[in-house]
């Protein structure tokens, strides 16, 4: 394959005014390129910070609750599993500020994107207000205790805010 090339690269140097064609494929070969990143398309990556959120409150919610129920049902005794979680308020969201300082005074104001949106700088997921659990070994205190352990020490909720009870059969 590479003599293949090489022959035809060979040939073209033999050739009277293959530079000036090459020279001119070569300036042809830029100019498709500038252009290409001047008009817009559908290739081009969206600007940093106009992405929808990453997820909502519910969705967070959602899927703490579906992880923590796959969690506990590897805990020996404690059998099928269902999971809530409360959490204290909706998400907050903190704006990117700009400051402008005189000499006298300084002027904050939110950085805007081009589609007039405010640029998120910092997104708290609310936090967990309590968590109940209705599983198949909630009756024993042990599988009870070993679960509101292993809340506690993944989400940082107090004890007297988990709740473990049995589930009817």
């Amino acid at each position: 394959m590479k003599q293949k090339w090489s022959g035809l690269i060979e040939k073209w140097r033999a050739r009277p005014g293959s530079a000036g064609l090459a020279a001119a494929l070569g300036g042809l070969a830029m100019l498709l390129i500038l252009l290409s990143e001047l008009l817009p398309g559908q290739s081009q990556a969206d600007p940093p910070g106009a992405a929808e959120p990453v997820q909502s409150a519910e969705l967070y919610q959602t899927q703490l609750e579906q992880r923590l129920s796959e969690l506990i049902v590897q805990i020996e005794g404690a059998g099928q599993t269902a999971v809530m979680i409360t959490l204290e308020s909706g998400e907050e969201t903190i704006y990117a500020l700009d400051t402008q300082s005189g000499q006298t005074q300084s002027q904050q104001t939110h950085v805007l994107l081009d589609d007039g949106t405010a640029l998120e700088q910092i997104v708290y997921f609310p936090a967990v207000c309590g968590v109940a659990v209705v599983c198949d070994g909630g009756g024993d205190v042990r599988v009870a205790a070993r679960i509101t352990e292993l809340i506690s020490s993944l989400l940082d909720v107090p004890a007297n805010r988990i709740c473990v009870e049995q589930r009817s059969r």
